[in-house]
């Protein structure tokens, strides 16, 4: 059967297998998009390329991106080709699917919940003729069959993230440099948060430092980047249960989505680190941390792309939070402790008469 379609595309009395024709128009590719709004439990998809352009399927999952439902909780999984030009748009998608990248081509596809296919067939006759044109299929078996070869393209693909930090590597050698002055500093922090793509781990190791990343807008950057689905942890040295109830009211009045946590063991060095996608870290030592500027508190910064710097700043990280985890689990039971201690509970028994027949 082939359809030809001006407006919304409809799943009712749909055929095994059509062919749809879809004129475009300044509204762009409008029936992708409700394919994959349509979705309940899981969308798979391969795309040769990532683009915003109107009338891709690419793009359809950007406008999907945007306006599904976050409560529905549908596994999105894409395979696709990352390379230098399409990097950005692939850590964007990347935030909230699981993306992965493989080397092989071919056409356009989607599956949703295992039981719909659907085929973007494009080429330069219908482009100039400016038509879009898809081949969908609810086929059960023909489904099954396409879901298998997809299955086989991912167990081929690796994760986007290994492969975009491979991308990186390869366009800028590994580095390990310094910095001296203040401003220089507060903008390098503030343009590699502003381009993150994945994750930023943030240790400040005492509380000035995090009052002065607070004054200097650092704090509203990390708050943006959460907004935008970045995943943000904070971790701040403290010397008091007071500190740790400023810093967290502090935070959660202009940022509660960030993921904060406070650590009371002694560091061994006051040196604020930042890591960012696991693949760039920054540190910067403390010269005067009783200064309320910035310039006059900072002093030397190093920062790197160098793998074996930036795994052992985020393997510190990672051991601090930890028992930053445990710290606060051990507040809790003594808190839970104290609240029942000298408390004088009594043994309550209980019977019920089983022969009794309920009426």
């Amino acid at each position: 059967m082939i359809v030809v379609i001006n407006g919304d595309l409809m799943l009712e009395g749909f055929d095994d297998f059509q062919l749809v024709i879809n004129k475009r128009s300044s509204k762009g590719s409008k029936g992708s998009t409700n394919f994959l709004l349509d979705a309940t439990n899981t969308i798979d998809c391969y795309l040769s390329q990532l683009s915003k352009s109107e009338s891709t399927l690419s793009n359809s999952l950007f406008e999907f991106l945007k306006t599904v439902d976050k409560k529905k909780k549908i596994i999105v999984r894409l395979v696709t080709t990352i390379n230098p030009e399409n990097m950005e748009l692939a850590k964007e998608l990347a935030r909230q699917f699981s993306v992965y990248h493989t080397d092989a081509s071919g056409g356009d596809f989607c599956i949703i919940d295992g039981t719909l296919y659907f085929y973007d067939i494009e080429n330069s006759i219908h482009k100039m003729a400016r038509y879009h044109r898809q081949f969908l299929s609810k086929n059960l078996s023909f489904v099954k069959l396409q879901q298998a070869l997809f299955e086989n393209l991912l167990n081929h693909a690796i994760p986007a993230r290994d492969k975009i930090k491979e991308v990186e590597h390869g366009i800028q050698p590994e580095y390990i440099k310094t910095m001296q002055d203040p401003s220089s500093i507060l903008q390098l922090v503030s343009e590699r948060i502003e381009t993150a793509g994945f994750d930023i781990q943030a240790l400040f190791a005492t509380i000035n430092s995090f009052y002065r990343a607070e004054s200097d807008g650092i704090m509203d950057l990390l708050g943006a980047a959460r907004s935008r689905g970045i995943n943000v942890r904070v971790l701040i040295k403290i010397d008091d249960e007071t500190m740790r109830d400023i810093s967290k009211d502090m935070i959660k009045k202009k940022h509660d989505l960030i993921n904060v946590n406070f650590i009371r063991q002694s560091l061994r060095s006051k040196i604020t680190t930042f890591i960012i996608d696991q693949s760039f870290s920054l540190t910067v030592e403390e010269k005067d941390d009783n200064k309320d500027n910035f310039s006059e508190a900072t002093g030397l910064a190093t920062y790197s792309n160098s793998e074996s710097t930036v795994f052992t700043d985020y393997s510190m990280f990672e051991n601090l939070w930890i028992q930053a985890e445990l710290e606060r689990q051990n507040s809790i039971r003594q808190a839970y402790f104290k609240m029942f201690n000298g408390q004088k509970l009594k043994d309550e028994i209980y019977k019920r008469d089983w022969t009794k027949e309920e009426k």
